[in-house]
């Protein structure tokens, strides 16, 4: 064989292959039951195995700042007080 003959070879076949060679057809679970295992508690586990925050202190007045019902920012209660 010449060169290009083997080039044209490694291209072309003469038929088509398997669509899935030796694959298990896919059968879904049902999740549900899981769904509701993964979900949980949010991250309420993770807040009860971990001791408090330390409170930073206020840059103005060094008190203790504290964190608000919804945790996002430190808030000292001197100086930031609700208007």
């Amino acid at each position: 064989m010449n060169e290009s003959a083997d080039q044209e070879a490694l291209f072309t076949t003469d038929t088509a292959p398997e669509p899935m060679p030796g694959a298990v057809p896919y059968l879904a679970a049902d999740t549900s039951g899981f769904d509701a295992a993964v979900a949980g508690d949010g991250y309420g586990w993770l807040a009860r195995l971990l001791p408090p925050p330390v409170p930073l202190t206020c840059p103005r007045c060094r008190r203790p700042m504290r964190l608000p019902a919804v945790p996002l920012l430190w808030q000292c209660p001197a100086c930031d007080t609700d208007s």
